[in-house]
């Protein structure tokens, strides 16, 4: 895997990106968790938070200009939040006496002319780095046009907070007026100097970035934005000793100074669906707490989450891309030790909206495709997360159900019925059906080929598996004559798409869409909501379904999230056998938008909602269902059943189509199992032939534990990377199974050469 190109991606995801607010405040004041404090009710962390972007906040939060609120992404919604409303109910209900950390004193020196808001500032920054300052004011005392504030600033509040001023590193020198004469004088003793005061700035051509005169030791306040600004000149005095600071310590004035002072933020909050909420207004001249708390539930917290409001995924591990690929970047540099992203890996179900939903092309399907072909190729794919589902596709490939044949009496045909492999597993009525519908309105030749198109490999990274797969498919069509596919299943078609591009298929829905419907529309229309499987984004079939669901006379209502925006049921990437949970995270999720029947073209779409007790028709149910009502909550087979019917399809269609004689098993007893057992088998993974394996081999070979207390066998049978156990009772005609289970831990006996 290209980690580099992995974290290239990371970089363009901008979820972590400051709001318009941050990144327009000069000092840039996390806007965002300062209200989620408020909201809250924690004025006093709150205030920790302005203490840690603002200098003197007692002062500053009093009568900051907040130019913040001219970028408020709420603006149009309300109005801006009162920003600075806010930091004032922080200073009166959550203020507490700062801790002193100073670094310790340096032997470098610097003078500031000027003890304004820029020369305080400035001073205060150089002080804690541990930098002997001398200040020069004119006045008789410090804080320039803070005193002009003095109606809402308590003068023992600016006193307290210009306390500083006193410690023994800092020389006040008050009543000094600096001329240019004066000012030369200055500049030959100190290590550098900081020109804060008015009159002397015009003086200098500085370099708006950092300050500096040329390459001098002379600093100089002087910005561009209206000096009247409170915050800008404070943001002038911070930046400015950052520069001091740096050029008195001999390092780079200019590295890693990227966003420092007020910009742009890349960010531009999505507010359409938001709701507008007017301001609140204050009694008194600050806010109760109260209001406050309300003022602050107005924010929208703003953080690009575009990819995360639809993905139930991204939510469950409170995740966004940029924080998720630096977890598979970690993942993949393990050599030793636990790979803890492997679960959220797997959880996801490759479906593509949030590379959709995403403005900058951070498409997490593609990074999690990746990242399952690297864990697979470097033996770290745990066995357990699709052992099944691959054994499943297996199954389906095997003798059992992989089946291909021409159409009877042709020795040529055009096209060839593909129904995949999970619509046979819990619908095997309707393939030969639909098969008889399609040879009945197409003449020039329609054959069949039952098998699986090889999903699972491809959701699990297993590409030699993939590969295999494709082999199996393409050797079959070209002794079919390359046939054009015809094509029910919706992942079959992305697979054909993207692993067998040189053969051509459509989907049955277009196919039955252009000819006569095998039903006549209904008399009373249906209303439904149509769910969209993920893998049908951009087909054609989105409209085929549509124009076949109108001409049934059918009402659709169309989800918020469908065609090319559709969500995913829960099935994809396999998530269904690797985080049950999660995978029903997306089952209710797509459930709760729908308050109609649903429609689905997919049949796992269909059994995962059906599951859930939601009223849910697949689409041939419409065309070839003779009860509606019994099909729309048609219980999902279990894992037994399914590969059952796979079996049952075969074998009926080459008897009644083909004239074949079908030879079939034989079972060599009669095993019933417990509805208790049962449950077991499906949250293990476990398939009626496993256990008969088992049975049938204990019995044979006795191989197995008699417990008298209950009268019960146990018997275990390793098949392939799994040991199954399987607890049974004896009876006259039948066997019962009353408990199963199963592991990868291999039970090895050792031989004992005494006996």
């Amino acid at each position: 895997m290209d980690l580099d190109k992995l974290l290239e991606i990371k970089d363009r995801c901008i979820n972590e990106e400051p709001p318009a607010c941050t990144a327009y405040c000069p000092l840039h004041l996390d806007v965002k968790s300062f209200s989620e404090e408020i909201e809250n009710g924690n004025f006093d962390k709150a205030y920790k938070l302005m203490e840690k972007r603002i200098p003197f906040p007692r002062i500053i939060g009093m009568i900051c200009d907040h130019p913040c609120e001219s970028v408020c992404a709420r603006n149009n919604k309300g109005g801006s939040i009162s920003i600075n409303e806010l930091e004032k109910a922080a200073v009166s209900y959550g203020y507490s006496k700062p801790k002193k950390s100073f670094l310790p004193s340096s032997n470098k020196t610097v003078a500031i002319v000027g003890s304004g808001l820029k020369g305080v500032t400035a001073c205060f920054d150089l002080f804690k780095k541990g930098i002997h300052v001398d200040i020069y004011e004119k006045n008789n005392r410090p804080g320039g046009r803070v005193w002009d504030f003095q109606g809402e600033l308590l003068n023992a509040v600016i006193n307290e907070e210009l306390e500083f001023l006193n410690d023994k590193n800092i020389n006040l020198i008050l009543n000094t007026f600096v001329d240019e004469e004066k000012l030369n004088e200055i500049i030959k003793k100190y290590d550098a100097v900081f020109i804060a005061a008015n009159k002397l700035m015009p003086l200098f051509d500085i370099n708006t970035e950092t300050f500096q005169v040329g390459d001098s030791k002379i600093f100089v306040g002087k910005m561009n934005e209206d000096n009247k600004s409170v915050v800008f000149s404070v943001s002038s005095g911070r930046r400015a000793a950052i520069s001091i600071d740096r050029f008195v310590k001999g390092v780079s004035i200019t590295a890693s100074r990227d966003n420092e002072g007020s910009y742009e933020t890349i960010l531009k909050y999505k507010n359409d669906d938001e709701e507008t909420k007017e301001k609140i207004s204050k009694c008194d001249e600050i806010f109760t707490k109260e209001q406050a708390i309300e003022e602050a539930k107005r924010c929208f917290k703003c953080q690009c989450r575009d990819c995360i409001k639809p993905c139930v995924h991204l939510q469950r591990f409170n995740i966004a891309p940029k924080s998720y690929i630096r977890n598979i970047n970690h993942n993949e540099r393990i050599i030793k030790g636990s790979h803890y992203a492997n679960k959220m890996i797997l959880s996801c179900t490759e479906c593509g909206l949030c590379g959709l939903m995403c403005d900058y092309d951070v498409n997490m399907k593609d990074v999690i495709c990746q990242t399952k072909e690297s864990m697979v190729e470097r033996n770290k794919m745990p066995q357990s997360a699709h052992d099944f589902a691959l054994k499943d596709m297996k199954f389906s490939n095997s003798e059992k159900f992989f089946t291909y044949r021409k159409e009877p009496k042709k020795d040529n045909i055009k096209y060839l019925f593909y129904p995949g492999c999970q619509l046979p597993a819990s619908s095997p009525d309707y393939i030969e059906k639909t098969y008889k519908y399609l040879t009945d309105n197409i003449n020039e030749g329609v054959g069949i080929m039952l098998g699986c198109c090889g999903a699972p490999a491809d959701w699990s990274g297993q590409k030699e598996l993939m590969n295999k797969n494709i082999s199996l498919i393409r050797n079959a069509w070209i002794e079919l004559g390359k046939p054009t596919f015809i094509l029910a299943c919706s992942s079959c078609m992305s697979n054909f798409e993207k692993y067998m591009d040189d053969i051509n298929f459509l989907s049955l829905w277009e196919v039955i869409d252009e000819h006569k419907l095998p039903k006549p529309q209904f008399s009373q229309p249906l209303k439904l909501n149509i769910h969209d499987p993920c893998t049908s984004r951009g087909a054609k079939m989105q409209n085929s379904i549509r124009n076949i669901v109108s001409k049934l006379n059918c009402q659709v209502q169309e989800l918020k999230y469908s065609k090319e925006l559709t969500k995913c049921c829960g099935y994809g990437g396999l998530v269904y056998f690797a985080n049950r949970e999660q995978s029903n995270d997306f089952i209710f999720d797509r459930i709760k938008e729908s308050n109609q029947d649903l429609l689905v073209y997919c049949t796992m779409c269909k059994d995962l909602f059906t599951s859930k007790g939601k009223r849910t028709y697949h689409i041939l149910d419409l065309l070839f269902s003779d009860d509606l009502e019994k099909s729309s909550l048609q219980k999902m087979p279990t894992l037994s059943e399914r590969q059952h019917n796979r079996m049952y399809v075969r074998n009926k269609m080459l008897k009644n189509i083909w004239g074949e004689k079908i030879m079939y098993e034989d079972n060599k007893f009669n095993i019933k199992i417990n509805d208790m057992a049962k449950a077991k088998m499906e949250e293990m993974y476990i398939v009626f032939s496993d256990v008969k394996k088992s049975v049938e081999n204990s019995i044979e070979k006795k191989e197995r534990f008699f417990n008298p207390s209950n009268k019960t066998y146990l018997t275990r049978l390793r098949i392939e990377n799994v040991t199954y156990w399987v607890q049974y009772e004896e009876n006259e005609d039948t066997i019962l199974v009353t408990n199963v289970y199963s592991h990868r831990m291999e039970v090895v006996e050792e031989s004992n050469e005494n006996i």
